[in-house]
C-alpha cells in the first residue's frame, strides 16, 4: 500500500517517543477534564491587528506552489488571520515539533497519520468546531471523509484524495496482441494478461501482462477489488474472511501461471518506474494498476497509455467502480497555540473554490462532491485527462483502510503476510489468520 510505503514505518518508528512525551505533558493544563485546552483571548489591542498562524505542508519546494497559492488568497481574502506556510515539513519533522510543544497551527499529512497521533493525543478533536459552525461532512466523498475518523470521531478533513481504482495499459501491447478492448472483470484480466505474455525459446520472459504486486505489494486495494473489509463494528479483526483471502488467491494466480523465478528475474530488468524505461511505456509490461498521478502526459486520447475502470470480479458486479482512496489530510495539532483561527483557515482550504482552484494547478482529485462537477475543472482542455477520475471518485464502492491507533502495525503485518502467500510460503488463508492472530490483541487493547 502507498500510504504505509511512504510514512507508516517513520510513524511507526517514533510513536513511542512522542506517546511517552505527550503522556507527560498531557497532566499539565488546567482544562477541565473533556474538554479540549483553548489558548487564552489576546488584550483587546491585538485583536484588532491581524492574528498570524503557521501552517505546515508536506510538499517540497518543487510541488508547493499550488498551496502556497491557497495560502496567498485566504490571506488576501480578509483581514483578521495571516497565515505563514512552511513547506517540506515531513511525519517525522511535524511529530517532533508537536512533541516538543511548539507545534504549527495546521499542518498537512497523510490520511494514515491520523488514528496514531489522536490516539497519543496530538491532534485535536474537530467535534466542537462542526457543532459550533453546523458542519456539514456529508458534503465530502465517503471514503475520503471516513479515513479522518477514530473512535466516532474526526481528528481531520481531506483536502485531495489520491485514488486507485484504474487499470493502465500498452496501447501498442494490446494491438500488438490482437487485444480490442480493456478487460472488464477480473476473469479477463488474467486471460488478457496471458495473451501480453512473452517468452523465447529457453522460456526466459520478454514481456509480461500484468503483475498483481507492481509497483508494491497492496494490502488495500485488493480486498476492496473483492469487497472485503479488515474490521467490524465490533472491533473484530476480520483479516481472514472469505473476500480478503480470495484476493490473496487471485493475485497468486498469476505467479503460478507464470513462474515465482521467471516474474522475480523479469522484474529486476524490466525499467525503473518513472522514467523513460518505465515498462509501462516501453511495453514490457502490459497492464497495471493506476493513479491518477501516473503518465498524466501519456494517457491523453493520441498518448501510448490507455485507462478503464478496473475490473471486477465477474460474480460480483455490484462492485463496480471499486477501489482505494488515500487523502491527504489536514488538522490541528493539540496545543496549537491559535485554535479558532486555525479552524477557519481549515474551512477556507476546504471549500469549493479552494479545492477547485488546487486541483488545476496540481491535477489532483478534490475531496467535495461539489467540486468534481465544477466547470472550471470540467471545461478545462489542460484537465482532459482527469475527468475519468472526478467521474470515478463519485462511485459509493471506493473505501480505505480503517483508521485507528494499530493503523500502522496492521498495515505491515498485512504486508509481510502477503509476501510470503505470493511467494507460495503460505496458503492465503494462513497468511490472514496469522494477521488476525497478530493484529486482534491489539485491537481489543484500543478498546478499553
Amino acid at each position: 500500500m502507498m500510504a504505509w510505503n511512504q510514512t507508516g514505518k517513520v510513524a511507526l518508528a517514533i510513536m513511542t517517543a512522542l506517546l511517552s512525551v505527550l503522556a507527560g505533558c498531557s497532566s499539565d493544563s488546567k482544562a477541565v477534564e473533556g474538554q479540549e485546552t483553548r489558548a487564552k483571548p489576546a488584550a483587546a489591542e491585538a485583536s484588532r491587528e491581524k492574528k498570524e498562524i503557521t501552517f505546515w505542508h508536506v510538499w517540497t519546494e518543487k510541488d508547493s506552489g499550488p498551496i502556497e497559492a491557497r495560502v496567498e488568497a485566504f490571506n488576501k481574502s480578509q483581514d483578521k488571520i495571516h497565515v505563514k506556510v512552511l513547506g517540506n515539513q515531513d511525519a517525522t519533522k511535524q511529530l517532533t515539533a508537536i512533541s516538543g510543544g511548539n507545534p504549527p497551527d495546521v499542518a498537512l499529512t497523510y490520511w494514515n497519520n491520523i488514528g496514531p497521533w489522536a490516539d497519543a493525543g496530538a491532534i485535536l478533536s474537530l467535534e466542537h468546531f462542526f457543532k459550533k459552525d453546523n458542519y456539514q461532512t456529508s458534503e465530502f466523498l465517503p471514503a475520503a471523509i471516513e479515513r479522518m475518523k477514530v473512535n466516532g470521531q474526526y481528528y481531520g478533513l481531506p483536502f485531495t484524495v489520491s485514488m486507485a481504482s484504474t487499470l493502465m495499459y500498452n496501447k501498442r501491447a494490446f494491438q500488438e496482441a490482437g487485444i480490442t478492448k480493456p478487460p472488464e472483470t477480473l476473469e479477463e484480466l488474467f486471460e488478457t494478461a496471458k495473451k501480453l505474455t512473452k517468452k523465447d525459446a529457453s522460456g526466459n520472459m520478454g514481456q509480461i501482462g500484468f503483475i498483481p504486486d507492481y509497483p508494491w505489494i497492496d494490502n488495500v486495494f485488493w480486498p476492496v477489488i473483492f469487497g472485503g473489509s479488515w474490521v467490524d463494528a465490533n472491533g473484530k479483526i476480520t483479516a481472514n474472511q472469505d473476500a480478503n483471502v480470495k484476493a490473496i488467491a487471485y493475485q497468486r494466480k498469476f505467479y503460478e501461471e507464470f513462474g515465482a523465478d521467471q516474474i522475480g528475474k523479469f522484474r529486476s530488468g524490466m525499467g525503473q518506474r518513472g522514467t523513460p524505461n518505465d515498462p509501462l511505456l516501453t511495453g514490457k509490461l502490459g497492464m497495471m494498476i493506476g493513479w491518477e498521478y501516473n503518465f498524466t502526459e501519456e494517457r491523453k486520447p493520441d498518448g501510448p497509455i490507455g485507462i478503464a475502470p478496473f475490473p471486477y470480479p465477474a460474480d460480483r458486479p455490484d462492485l463496480k467502480g471499486s477501489g482505494m482512496v488515500g487523502p491527504r489530510a489536514v488538522f490541528i495539532p493539540k496545543k496549537a497555540k491559535n485554535q479558532d483561527e486555525a479552524w477557519e483557515f481549515m474551512k477556507y482550504l476546504m471549500g469549493q473554490d479552494s479545492q477547485v482552484e488546487f486541483s488545476i494547478e496540481s491535477k489532483t482529485i478534490p475531496s467535495l462532491y461539489k467540486a468534481l462537477d465544477d466547470p472550471r475543472l470540467r471545461n478545462n482542455e489542460k484537465l482532459g485527462v482527469m475527468t475519468s477520475f472526478y467521474d470515478r471518485a463519485k462511485s459509493r464502492t471506493l473505501q480505505g483502510f480503517p483508521n485507528s491507533v494499530y493503523i500502522n502495525e496492521y498495515l505491515q503485518s498485512l504486508t509481510e503476510e502477503t509476501e510470503k502467500a505470493l511467494k507460495g510460503q503460505q496458503s492465503p488463508k494462513e497468511a490472514m489468520d496469522k494477521v488476525v492472530s497478530k493484529i486482534q490483541p491489539l485491537a481489543d487493547k484500543a478498546k478499553k
